[in-house]
């Protein structure tokens, strides 16, 4: 993020969330982006239509994903040696990303001289109300190995002032429906449960979709590439969970969050009254089912 000159060839080793963001972001500059992934699936997170829809707009913007990549080595003067379908390759990258996961930053705390418990990756144990194991002291955000979101930091802030505050009433075990969203070039943001999930849970299931390109403000705005899914409770109605890969469904994920979170049934968000011309408002048409 601090380079001050941009790299004619980008690779970047590791194809989860944080280095398909920055080979969308790189590609937009105008870098030649390649992604070597480990494993031959990509995205295994999300369903398989999301999964392909995401990898057809990355495609678009010029990235060659390459996925089951085995990495070998990187040498000094940037060449990243790797076997690819059989093949040996040597790319020669003027700047690398390594996106391959973090860990915890806790080496140099020396936590056992406070008898403050670590996890094997090195992340502080913590219990549902982020209490370390030594009385006293609680540990918030990354560091606990959770989820790696700004919002959910501050979300942890407010478990632990409660109790500092005399509550103590909230809890990880009541947080609930906790959105994420990758910012490609088209940004995908996800709620709840995916299909694959759903149907694994047990739940039967009714499953909506549209094309980003029916939405008019995608028209409007020029940016008509991706798909909406909802999963839903065949037998409640009850939304379970959504998957949006279009333009501003990091602020859309947001309504849909809302909604799950008091429980609204799928009729709630397809009869709302959404203003025109939004985003949101294709809310309306992919729950009409």
């Amino acid at each position: 993020m601090s380079l001050e000159a941009l790299p004619k060839q980008l690779v970047i080793i590791g194809g989860g969330y944080i280095g398909l963001e920055f080979a969308s972001m790189y590609a937009n500059f105008g870098s030649k982006v390649t992604v070597l992934q480990d494993t031959e699936q990509f995205i295994p997170r999300e369903d398989d239509d999301i999964a392909d829809a995401i990898r057809k707009t990355l495609e678009g913007q010029g990235i060659q994903l390459k996925l089951g990549a085995k990495i070998q080595g990187v040498a000094k003067d940037g060449t990243v040696s790797y076997e690819w379908q059989g093949a040996q390759y040597g790319d020669k990258a003027d700047a690398i990303l390594i996106a391959t996961g973090r860990r915890p930053n806790t080496d140099g705390l020396n936590l056992s001289a406070a008898n403050v418990e670590t996890t094997p990756r090195g992340a502080v144990k913590v219990d549902e109300l982020l209490r370390t194991t030594q009385p006293g002291i609680w540990a918030m955000g990354d560091v606990t190995g959770g989820l790696q979101f700004t919002y959910t930091s501050l979300d942890d802030y407010r478990i632990v002032a409660k109790q500092l505050n005399g509550a103590g009433d909230y809890s990880l075990n009541a947080r609930q429906n906790v959105p994420y969203s990758v910012f490609m070039a088209t940004p995908f943001a996800r709620v709840g449960l995916n299909e694959r999930e759903a149907v694994k849970a047990g739940y039967e299931v009714k499953i909506a979709k549209m094309p980003a390109a029916a939405i008019p403000k995608a028209q409007v705005l020029n940016k008509t590439q991706g798909m909406l899914k909802a999963v839903i409770d065949a037998k409640t109605d009850k939304i379970l969970g959504v998957m949006l890969l279009c333009e501003e469904s990091y602020e859309m994920i947001n309504t849909v969050k809302a909604a799950m979170d008091f429980d609204a049934t799928y009729q709630y968000l397809r009869d709302n009254i959404f203003t025109h011309p939004t985003m949101t408002e294709a809310l309306n048409d992919l729950f009409s089912i």
